[in-house]
């Protein structure tokens, strides 16, 4: 397959805005038929099983012992048995992971450019696990909340303080007076499948086989509970959970689970001594096909990699088999979001359970805007891949690490990928690689700027393993990304993490690129291109599980200088806006003479068209069109620019 990037922009066209028609029962019904309903079924009808049976084992020990079944430690955070460890004598609880304590989530992960486009989330549905539902009846959270648990602890209508919050971050619809409205969710038209965390295995891969995308869960086990029961060794360790996650991510392809990375590495005694806070992740947060949560402080401007500050509390990766882990990072301190003290109260939280719920989010408005221009969702490797793509750096060197994952969340650049498919500057491919093939691209690639490509999979769930050597790779299916430059022979390689737990500590050493044995991200990256032919090769070690395997890859480029069409379109001034009834376009227009002018509707009609006939000012008369949102593009050269425009 052949396909040229010889001159690349960042240039944004909205060729469709009907974002409203998303997530119905019939599009999840097209999810679903690529879904193994029948193995998630039985997948949660064992768990349910499982988890009766030891939830009500450790209930009964639990008051013979006199240990409380559920309640809130002195730091606030909300805790219920999870289960008893016989060989240690240790009862288990899920925890939050929230800390009670300017820039706001959305801001940190530029989910503002959607919501500029018109992309909050609406008909779109976001799970929430947590220890009980929100607040139903909360301003911010009228109608949103649709509860599919079966009456668990924490589910009466008042809700949970942290579920509120959680919630909260990602739907709120901040809708109220006071400071209600700097509560506004990420995905503020969405809503909520809401559960509680009890059984929440089983209850995920029953949500799964009914199309969710995306679900949050901001908890985990207490990590001093499980020090105590197995020692640090289970810290890092692939275990059954881990490979429970990937199994419902193995049969459910577009679903995605998010989770928070945990707090405990401002606490002191330190879990696992020597080590400067790395390898404190457990359980969920080394699986290999869901999403961890690092929290930083917020970021009102992005600069570069500085601008990424880290948080006291939140936990470092990476897995014993070193792959990156968490994943990515958001905002988690100083999170405001609604509160269920009242049906009008809010609060500022610390915590990677504030981070999560907005990655959460902006994973779906990715899912929604992806459906918008293309009728149909991507896979969750797509979506991860997305994520590692565009990430903005952050930590002490560019590339992943295993503090802040692949960077920052960066919502505005995953949805320019998207925009750009159309107009050829991208490509987002769902491929499959079967066993002992190779999957090539190839390229024309102009002089300047650079060429990224990513791939990710969803990996058959590996073998739990508990004793040896604990830093062999998880890895079942071994794919390999390679960029080569036919014209030179020279070989582009992934990004990869330092297999040395004292090397991450060195900022040379804590990345570097080469053959990837670990994650199922892979990340080639080519700073400055010299002009020339190119391969994308995707490839795999040994034999493929199951004969083949499904693989997402994103290609982007960005080539040299900006034109004179696109430095004069990104520095022009449209105005008024919102307008009554005339759109002045004012700026350098010399080299925009003849350029075209065309206005949408939110349905993708044309509804004015025209040029630029004047070399400093030109008026567009929106004078006969009805009150509403319209997108106006100027194309000149095929350089070209979109503007949302408001008509009163």
């Amino acid at each position: 397959m052949k396909n040229k990037l010889t001159k690349l922009s960042l240039a944004v066209f909205l060729l469709s805005l009907s974002y409203v028609n998303a997530q119905t029962a019939e599009q999840r019904a097209k999810i679903i038929a690529e879904t193994n309903v029948e193995a998630l079924n039985a997948f949660s009808a064992e768990r349910t099983i499982e988890f009766e049976r030891d939830y009500n084992k450790a209930v009964s020990i639990a008051k013979e012992k006199g240990l409380p079944i559920t309640g809130t430690n002195e730091n606030g955070q909300f805790f219920s048995i999870y289960k008893y460890d016989e060989e240690s004598d240790t009862m288990l609880y899920y925890i939050t992971y929230n800390n009670t304590s300017t820039a706001s989530s959305i801001k940190t992960i530029k989910a503002n450019y959607l919501h500029d486009l018109g992309i909050s989330g609406q008909n779109m549905i976001v799970g929430i696990w947590d220890g009980g539902i929100p607040r139903q009846t909360h301003q911010v959270l009228l109608t949103k909340v649709l509860v599919k648990d079966n009456g668990n602890s924490g589910m009466d209508a008042d809700g949970i303080d942290h579920g509120t919050h959680v919630g909260g971050t990602m739907v709120s619809s901040g809708i109220g007076a006071g400071d209600l409205p700097l509560t506004k969710g990420v995905a503020y038209d969405a809503k909520l499948w809401a559960y509680n965390w009890n059984n929440d295995e089983a209850e995920m891969a029953s949500a799964a086989a009914q199309g969710l995308l995306v679900s949050n869960h901001s908890y985990g086990l207490n990590n001093y509970a499980l020090k105590d029961a197995y020692g640090v060794a289970i810290f890092g360790r692939y275990t059954q959970t881990a490979r429970n996650i990937d199994i419902i991510a193995n049969n459910a392809p577009y679903y995605l689970s998010v989770w928070a990375a945990g707090n405990d590495r401002d606490k002191l005694p330190v879990l696992n001594p020597n080590l400067g806070g790395k390898d404190i992740l457990a359980n969920e947060g080394v699986a290999k096909n869901n999403v961890v949560v690092a929290a930083i402080n917020g970021i009102e401007t992005y600069f570069n990699r500085t601008s990424a500050v880290m948080s006291t509390f939140s936990n470092y990766g990476p897995s014993d088999d070193f792959r990156v882990k968490p994943d990515i990072s958001a905002k988690g301190v100083g999170v405001f979001s609604s509160t269920n003290v009242s049906n009008f109260s809010a609060a500022a939280y610390n915590g990677t359970s504030m981070a999560a719920p907005s990655v959460a989010a902006g994973f779906l408005l990715w899912q929604q805007f992806y459906h918008s221009k293309f009728n149909q969702y991507m896979k969750s490797s797509t979506v991860k891949a997305l994520m590692a793509h565009t990430a903005l750096e952050a930590g002490p060197k560019d590339g992943p690490d295993h503090m802040y994952g692949w960077g920052v969340l960066n919502i505005e650049g995953g949805a320019t990928v998207i925009n750009n498919i159309e107009n050829n500057l991208a490509a987002i491919e769902e491929l499959v690689l079967n066993n002992g093939e190779t999957i090539e691209y190839d390229f024309e690639i102009a002089t300047g700027g650079s060429f990224i490509a990513t791939i990710g999979w969803n990996d058959p769930a590996g073998e739990v393993l508990n004793s040896g050597s604990l830093n062999l790779p998880r890895l079942v299916n071994d794919l390999d990304l390679r960029i080569v430059n036919v014209d030179t022979g020279v070989e582009y390689f992934p990004y990869r993490l330092a297999r040395n737990m004292a090397q991450l500590d060195n900022v040379n050493l804590v990345n570097s690129r080469g053959d990837n044995i670990a994650d199922n991200i892979e990340k080639v990256e080519i700073p400055s291109v010299i002009g020339g032919n190119y391969k994308v090769i995707i490839s795999h070690k040994g034999n493929l599980t199951g004969g083949s395997q499904d693989v997402s890859l994103i290609m982007t480029g960005q080539a040299g200088p900006l034109s004179v069409e696109e430095k004069i379109l990104n520095e022009l001034k449209v105005y008024p806006n919102p307008t009554n009834d005339y759109v002045f376009v004012e700026g350098n227009l010399v080299e925009l003479i003849d350029a075209e002018i065309e206005v949408y509707d939110i349905s993708g009609k044309v509804v004015i068209s025209g040029s630029i006939q004047n070399s400093f000012q030109s008026l567009i008369d929106f004078s006969n069109v009805n009150s509403g949102i319209y997108m106006m593009r100027i194309n000149k050269n095929g350089a070209q620019k979109t503007f949302k425009i408001v008509k009163k």
